[in-house]
This record gives C-alpha cells, sequence and structure tokens, in this order.
C-alpha cells in the first residue's frame, strides 16, 4: 500500500461520463477507488445514452460537468476562483495571450475551463490529473497543468491516436510532458514512437486495459447454446460488423445452422440493417441495441463464439485493445476476431481463439464455421483464454501498476512550471 499513500487524490479528465462503451474507464475509477485512492471525475460533456451499467451504483468519486460552465460568461463563473487562481494568473494570461496570437489551435473559451479545473484541482488538493484519451480531455488536463503545475498524465487509446495527426490536439507536447504518457498496446507506442522518433522511448509507456474478473463467471462450452454467435460494441466502420454480416451470407448459402446476435447503437445502424435486409439475413441476424454489462454478461454466457472482426475504417481509425474482447476471454467464450492493431496482443491466433486477415468475410466465415464444428477445439480456447485473461488483463494488478507508474512522477505540485508556465517534465 506504500505506492498508494504518494498519490491519495487524482482528478480524472474525461470525454463524458459515464458512457456506455467505455467500461474501462468506470472499471478503473472504481478500481483505485476500492484502493483507497480519492477520485475526482471533470467529465467536459453529460451522458446523453440514457442506459448505465449497475457498477456505477458503487462509485464514490464526485464528477463535475464542465458544460454547465457556460463559456461566455465565463467571468461570472471564473471570478469565484481568482483567490484560488491568484498565484497561477501570469500562466493563465499568458496561454490568454498565445491563444490570441496564434493560429487557432488554442482556443480561449478551453482555458477557462482548464483554469477552472486548475482551481478546483488546487483547492481539493489533488496531486494530479489523468485524462483518458489524447485528444480533447487530456488537452484540457495539459492546459490545467500549464497553468496551475499540477502534474498530468494520460491514457491514449486508438481514434485519439491514429485519426489525428501529432500536431492536433497538441499531443506532441504531451508525448513530452505528460508524466506518465500510457497507451494500451505495444502496437501502439510503436506507432508513436513513428510518428514522434525525437520523443524518449521511456516516456510511453505500455499497460493494458484491465477487468474486473469476479464478474465474468466461466461456462464450459458443453453448457452453452450451440450455433449462437454474439457481437458487441458501438456500430461504427472499425468494429467491422459489415464483414460479419457477409461472413453469416456466406454461411446461410453453405446451409451452417446458426444465429447472430449484434449488440450495440452508433452511427453506422440503419446503414447495416439495409445490408441485413440485402443480404437475406433477417431470419439469421438478431440487432438488440445497446445493453449494460450485466446483459452482456448473460449474453457471453450462453453464447457459442464471439465475433468481432475488427478492420480500419476510412479515416485511419482502428480499435486498439477492445475491452469485450477481454470479458469473452474471461467468460471462457472463444473469439473469432482479425489482426488489426493491438487484437494479437489479446487473441493468440490457435491458442485462445481464431484471427484472419481484415476485410476477408470469406476467412470470418470459415473461422466460425470451424470453431461450431469442433467443440473440443472450442474447450481447448476457452480454458486457455480464461487463463490468459486472468494473466494479462486482471483490473486489480493492472491499476496497481497504474499507480505505480503514478509514483514515478510524484504527485506533487512542479513549482518551475508554475513559476515559468513552462510544462513540467520537459
Amino acid at each position: 500500500m506504500n505506492e498508494i499513500n504518494t498519490c491519495r487524490k487524482i482528478g480524472y479528465v474525461v470525454k463524458m461520463f459515464p458512457r456506455l462503451s467505455e467500461t474501462f474507464i468506470l472499471n478503473e475509477i472504481l478500481q483505485l477507488e476500492r484502493l483507497g485512492v480519492e477520485v475526482v471525475i471533470f467529465s467536459l460533456k453529460k451522458p446523453n445514452e440514457g442506459r448505465f451499467h449497475p457498477q456505477l451504483s458503487g462509485l464514490k468519486a464526485q464528477v463535475h460537468y464542465l458544460e454547465d460552465l457556460d463559456v461566455k460568461k465565463w467571468p461570472n463563473w471564473l471570478r469565484r476562483e481568482w483567490d484560488v487562481l491568484d498565484s497561477m494568473q501570469s500562466n493563465l494570461w499568458r496561454l490568454v495571450s498565445e491563444a490570441l496570437s496564434n493560429d487557432g489551435r488554442i482556443k480561449v473559451d478551453d482555458l477557462w475551463q482548464a483554469a477552472w479545473i486548475a482551481s478546483t484541482a488546487r483547492r481539493l488538493e489533488l496531486s494530479r490529473l489523468h485524462a483518458h484519451f489524447a485528444s480533447h480531455p487530456s488537452t484540457m488536463a495539459y492546459f490545467a497543468h500549464r497553468i496551475s503545475g499540477i502534474p498530468y498524465s494520460l491514457t491514449a487509446h486508438a481514434k485519439d491516436i491514429y485519426v489525428y495527426d501529432m500536431e492536433e490536439h497538441f499531443l506532441r507536447d504531451k508525448l513530452n510532458s505528460a508524466t506518465p504518457l500510457v497507451t494500451v498496446t505495444d502496437y501502439n507506442r510503436r506507432y508513436l514512437m513513428e510518428q514522434a522518433p525525437e520523443t524518449i522511448p521511456e516516456r510511453i509507456r505500455v499497460l493494458h486495459n484491465g477487468i474486473n474478473l469476479d464478474q465474468f463467471s466461466f461456462v464450459d462450452p458443453g453448457q452453452r447454446k450451440p450455433h449462437s454467435i454474439l457481437a458487441v460494441g458501438r456500430l461504427v466502420v472499425k468494429k467491422g460488423f459489415v464483414d460479419l454480416l457477409r461472413a453469416c451470407r456466406i454461411m446461410k448459402q453453405q446451409q451452417i445452422k446458426f444465429d447472430c446476435t449484434v449488440v450495440g447503437d452508433g452511427p453506422e445502424r440503419d446503414n447495416l440493417l439495409s445490408l441485413q435486409r440485402e443480404l437475406d439475413l433477417e431470419d439469421v441476424v438478431t440487432f438488440t441495441g445497446p445493453k449494460n454489462l450485466d446483459e452482456v454478461t448473460d449474453l457471453m454466457s450462453r453464447a457459442t463464439l464471439f465475433c468481432l472482426p475488427c478492420t480500419t475504417a476510412p479515416d485511419n481509425n482502428i480499435d486498439a485493445l477492445p475491452t469485450v474482447l477481454l470479458e469473452a476471454l474471461a467468460c471462457g467464450l472463444p473469439i473469432v476476431s482479425t489482426t488489426v492493431s493491438g487484437v494479437p496482443e489479446i487473441v493468440d491466433s490457435g491458442e485462445d481463439g481464431l484471427l484472419t486477415p481484415p476485410d476477408d468475410p470469406e476467412a470470418v466465415a470459415d473461422a466460425i464455421t470451424r470453431l461450431l464444428e469442433s467443440p473440443p477445439l472450442r474447450s481447448r480456447f476457452a480454458v486457455n483464454g480464461r487463463k490468459k485473461a486472468e494473466l494479462k488483463f486482471d483490473l486489480r494488478k493492472n491499476v496497481t501498476a497504474l499507480l505505480k507508474l503514478f509514483n514515478e512522477y510524484p504527485g506533487v505540485l512542479a513549482a518551475e512550471a508554475v513559476s515559468s508556465g513552462e510544462p513540467a517534465g520537459r
């Protein structure tokens, strides 16, 4: 517990909290709280999905919603912070001056809200700020750091590094100022080093997301519903659901017995439903809409296999480390996926699942058929998958490792940053 004592109060900066598709953030915060860490959440937006995971009821953290701060009326609400901001005003006005004189990279409205985060973090005596995603949330943490000197760190995931270039969202600056910069796969780390070879390699740390293994019970394949395919994820291009539907069409033409359930919602829903009708799959493929974690876990306990044929979207968006694959491993649910990004860091093809090349519906259909027709193979994958989840993706181990990373960079005010306005850690 010694490492926890040096980092007892952390501010989390996120885009929207809670969010149904971001169980990894909720799980991480809940585990920090179990370890005795007090967490304060700064959410840029309020949730808009209308559905929540039951685990949210165990959350102790206070949530501040920045969209409640009308930036057009910033003098009204920021005036109340001037007593705390007094020692930081020179840093704030330096950034405002930079925003007014540059090419628009810095938005003045962001600075007012970042100043509010900085003031609140100081008042609550937070030892650090931690942001999920290398895009807008970590930009707010970065500005709050530059205003206050409070150390900040971030976890980079997928879209936030693959869709944007190194200059957007100040990613190059963050690589040299976040203490530490964490990313969830070795694949991501290699990509970041290729994009910013000047970065000291030790600054980028890899830490896989973890899952709460107590929430997922191993179910022997012999006790599962036969011929049942499950897919879970946001209905977006990178999840590869188009390829799954085309694979289902191939299997139907081959008279393979199966049914397929797709759980989730998103911008591709109408396109996928249209393709479902076009391919005459309405009798074998069901779209259920979004479900919470308990509902998904129940489906995982009954399905024969799990399929997520990830791909690269036209805007270069790809999955990094899909949490749902970790959950499938923990349930003993055999996996069919693709060799995209960090997926091979989850699934060892031929050991605890089958991986195909991306954008290859025929290969997906072959892999699914192979699993459906081989109970011994499913049994071996199920046992190996649960062992993999316990070894690599145990939330308790991974969050403890995150705390140790935080404590390599003590959570104290960086006096030189406060006085000079320069990012600490440079």
